[in-house]
């Protein structure tokens, strides 16, 4: 179980072009992604999701 002490908070609003680019990054290392961050890259691959449609989706990862 985490720390509360160890818990750090950051907000920070993404524009749609950098949820875009990040998700397009991650998916191309997604064999690299350190431990820890599987969380904040499904949350990024999801907030694509939320916002395309499947033909979309499927476009703007070909």
């Amino acid at each position: 179980m985490n720390n509360p002490e160890d818990e750090i908070t950051l907000n920070y609003s993404f524009t749609k072009k950098e949820i875009g680019l990040l998700a397009k990054f991650l998916r191309l290392k997604e064999t690299e992604i350190p431990h820890g961050l599987e969380n904040f890259a499904k949350t990024i691959e999801n907030s694509v999701y939320d916002c395309m449609t499947l033909e979309e989706v499927k476009k703007f990862y070909s």
